[in-house]
């Protein structure tokens, strides 16, 4: 009846987007997505506008024709680039098969909408099932922040901390700022010290987010508990809680440690601070004085986080002998981290982390082009003087594919110069016994990896630009592409964008 009623409204105002649009949407309510798809299209051209396209859309994705869906969202996002809700139609519609697409989505959402917690939810979930903890940590900080109740978010903070090698005592740094100093006064050193001052009402008032009764508890509490490292340190989290200026609170922090009695907690606390400044070398030095006054399960762990932000810190300086290799799976792309080491020998290859057949054949082939053109790329004797070993870090990963000999070979040459490769580079391209650089397959998939890794300089066949054409805005705005014809020419052009700055990702 109510199709009915639908249809006789369209024949009566044919004119009229909202009659077309309501019978559509009833069409696709019923699943005669084929019907939907007609109306939607016909609201559309009568100036239906955003619910008329998504409808459209929604109807040809499960009428079995996703391309023609894909590419008219495509362009409704590439001309309303801010729109949120087109990209989360988006991402619906390449999440199965396209993660790595989505997740390039996923985080242009957050840049349109911050505040809305599905979008960072969606960056967290492709991070996850694309295998990316170093992406999703900032998004599942920025989510703590909106939803600190979520339980969810907090696992998935120790499932990507874990991931990157790093312990569950480090996961307090990304909790929000109240959990953060509820967890910092559980911590042994600090429970013990608070309790001896009897400062426990004022713990539990903190930990409600009682900020004014924690005030009322210190104003109260006998002259002997006030004047406490135990009562200081607690000030000093009030003062971080009440977003004062950081001087202020790492003042704080500071005359903590100075005071008779100061627990370990506060050292640990201070270096936090310093952490997040960027400080690592005087964080190190704080955490060990906390270990020293017994937060040694703590302060271990936040030296596993030191190390870990000074690699992140290493991809930003140029380096010999490192590189990205672009590589392809089902899923879509991969960069694997590649070191290279020329050491005094006979000249002789090494290749490890996990390499196949295809991928050992193309460090053969690598290896023998700079070789046989040492002395065009000026190299003398080196090759025959020295041992070369390429090393991929991740060794979990499986690489065999003929499209790393460029990266390789490029490897091998920073290795033997002592020149180092720009920061954040990756490189496809199959070399030949020639030096010349082939197509390769796989460049889409590839590419957005390098954009969704933080990749800033990437280097291509220039058989492939085809391919690069049809990157989406997203990716190639934010990627310094260069297209290259033969190894002569790729060292020429990485040794001429050292000292030239990348462009940054967001």
């Amino acid at each position: 009846m109510l199709l009915t009623e639908l249809k006789r409204a369209v024949v009566l105002r044919p004119s009229e987007s909202s009659a077309r649009l309501a019978l559509a949407e009833a069409l696709f309510q019923e699943r005669d997505f084929r019907g939907a798809a007609e109306h939607a299209r016909k609201a559309l051209d009568l100036g239906g506008g955003g619910p008329a396209r998504r409808l459209l859309c929604g109807a040809w994705a499960r009428d079995g024709k996703r391309a023609e869906a894909l590419k008219m969202l495509q362009t409704s996002v590439r001309e309303a680039p801010r729109d949120a809700s087109l990209r989360e139609e988006l991402i619906a519609l390449l999440e199965e098969e396209r993660p790595d697409d989505a997740l390039v989505h996923a985080f242009e959402a957050t840049e349109a909408a911050p505040g809305e917690l599905e979008a960072w939810r969606a960056v967290i979930r492709l991070c996850e099932r694309t295998n990316r903890p170093s992406e999703a940590m900032p998004a599942l900080k920025r989510a703590r922040l909106l939803a600190p109740e979520d339980p969810r978010l907090a696992e998935s903070v120790l499932g990507a901390r874990a991931a990157l090698g790093l312990p569950a005592t480090t996961a307090m740094l990304d909790a929000p700022p109240l959990e953060q100093a509820t967890q910092a006064l559980k911590l042994p050193t600090a429970r013990a010290a608070l309790s001896e001052a009897k400062l426990d009402a004022a713990v539990e008032a903190l930990s409600r987010g009682s900020f004014a009764e924690v005030k009322r508890q210190l104003v109260i509490a006998p002259a002997a508990s006030r004047n406490t490292a135990a009562a200081a340190l607690l000030r000093a989290e009030l003062l971080w809680l009440e977003g004062r200026p950081a001087a202020q609170v790492e003042e704080a922090r500071r005359a903590v440690l100075d005071m008779a009695g100061a627990p370990g907690a506060a050292a640990l606390r201070l270096g936090d601070l310093r952490l997040e400044a960027g400080a690592l070398d005087e964080a190190g030095e704080l955490y060990a004085r906390s270990a020293a006054n017994g937060e040694s399960l703590a302060a271990a762990g936040r030296e596993a986080e030191i190390a870990e932000r000074r690699r992140l810190l290493a991809r930003d300086l140029p380096a010999v002998g490192r590189v990205g290799v672009l590589g392809w799976h089902p899923g879509g792309g991969h960069v694997s981290p590649l070191e290279a080491i020329a050491v005094p020998g006979r000249g002789v290859l090494r290749c490890s982390g996990h390499v196949g057949p295809e991928g050992q054949e193309a460090a053969d082939v690598a290896f023998s082009v700079v070789r046989a053109r040492a002395p065009a790329l000026s190299l003398g004797t080196l090759t025959t003087r020295y041992d070369l070993h390429l090393h991929y870090t991740d060794t979990e990963v499986g690489k065999d594919g003929l499209s790393s000999g460029l990266a390789l070979s490029l490897a091998g040459l920073s290795a033997y110069t002592q020149r180092p490769l720009p920061a954040r580079l990756a490189v496809t391209g199959e070399l030949t016994l020639n030096g010349e650089v082939r197509r390769v397959g796989g460049v889409h998939e590839k590419l957005v990896a390098a954009y969704l890794e933080g990749m800033r300089v990437v280097l291509h066949p220039r058989r492939n630009l085809d391919d690069v054409a049809a990157l989406p805005p997203e990716v190639s705005g934010r990627l310094r592409l260069i297209a290259v014809d033969s190894l002569d020419e790729a060292w020429r052009l990485v040794n001429a964008t050292v000292n030239t700055p990348g462009l940054e990702r967001r």
